[in-house]
């Protein structure tokens, strides 16, 4: 395994030096992640890496870091023997009431017109749906005072409902017919004001060959000092990879302790952790 990993590591070294030659930057150190970057947009070398198991991908790449850096091929196999995972949480902003989705409508703006049940449309009372009522010169006989055959009604004894046009219902004034009318708890937005605050994070993994970056995560946070976490990252950050990037929204006082100045918490360290994966976006990501 060792021997495939160096040979892997050496090809993805020649292959970076001549990406970076190309775009006329034969001058710059490239990072671990634009490696891997590298990498994965020349199929040849994506499809090398997708055939390696997790702890052999990743290992391969800093070999390869290691190498452009000027290490032999000893030291360079040698630094990749121990990576470091480090799931971190890092707040974006304050805490803040989101919208929810409003329950009287169920998120959809609308609700049931209450007049028509959502019909759009009322039974006409005059006829009482039936779209005719009795002819007002025979009261419904069909003949006249004479006996004769009723002149108004030809004899049928009833005729169009002049109040719904013969329709037996007429369109309800209270939704326009729609059936619909706005919610009145959201103004038709479909959302309302939250009752819990929150905070949005983002979750990463930060990937590392350097035990330094780890220890210097971890005196921070003994020390209260997360704060300073980003300029430490800033000043690593040619040496790691960033994977599993993920936003979310979590309960401010569970998830922050109801404090505001915690900006990352160290989740765990993970020595040789060989759940990686590429996915369709040409991304490492762990599993």
């Amino acid at each position: 395994m060792e021997e495939n990993i160096l040979k892997l590591g050496k090809i993805f070294e020649r292959w970076v030096t001549m990406d970076l030659s190309h775009k006329g930057m034969n001058d710059k150190m490239p990072s671990v992640s634009y490696i891997a970057s590298s990498v994965l947009s020349y199929p040849a070398t994506k499809n090398m890496l997708e055939s390696l198991p997790g702890d052999e991908m990743v290992r391969s790449i800093f070999v390869a870091y290691n190498l452009l850096s000027g290490d032999n091929d000893s030291t360079a196999l040698d630094k990749s023997r121990r990576i470091y995972m480090i799931d971190m949480k890092q707040k974006n902003g304050d805490e803040y009431m989101p919208d929810v989705e409003c329950e009287e409508c169920s998120g959809l703006g609308e609700v049931e017109c209450p007049e028509c049940d959502g019909d759009g449309e009322l039974e006409c009372s005059n006829c009482e749906g039936r779209g005719s009522v009795d002819c007002g010169d025979c009261d419904g006989d069909g003949t006249d005072e004479d006996g004769d055959t009723c002149y108004t009604c030809d004899g049928e004894g009833s005729e169009s409902c002049y109040d719904c046009e013969g329709d037996g219902s007429y369109s309800c004034s209270g939704c326009g017919g729609e059936g619909k009318l706005e919610c009145p708890e959201c103004d038709g937005g479909g959302e309302v004001e939250g009752s819990e605050e929150v905070v949005d994070i983002e979750y990463s993994t930060i990937v590392t060959q350097d035990e330094s970056l780890v220890e210097g995560i971890e005196l921070r946070l003994n020390n209260d000092d997360s704060e300073s976490i980003d300029s430490l990252l800033n000043s690593f950050k040619g040496q790691i990879m960033i994977i599993n990037v993920i936003d979310d929204t979590v309960d401010f006082y569970n998830e922050w302790d109801g404090e505001g100045d915690i900006e990352y918490k160290l989740e765990n360290v993970k020595l040789n952790h060989k759940g990686y994966k590429i996915g369709k976006d040409n991304k490492i990501s762990a599993f």
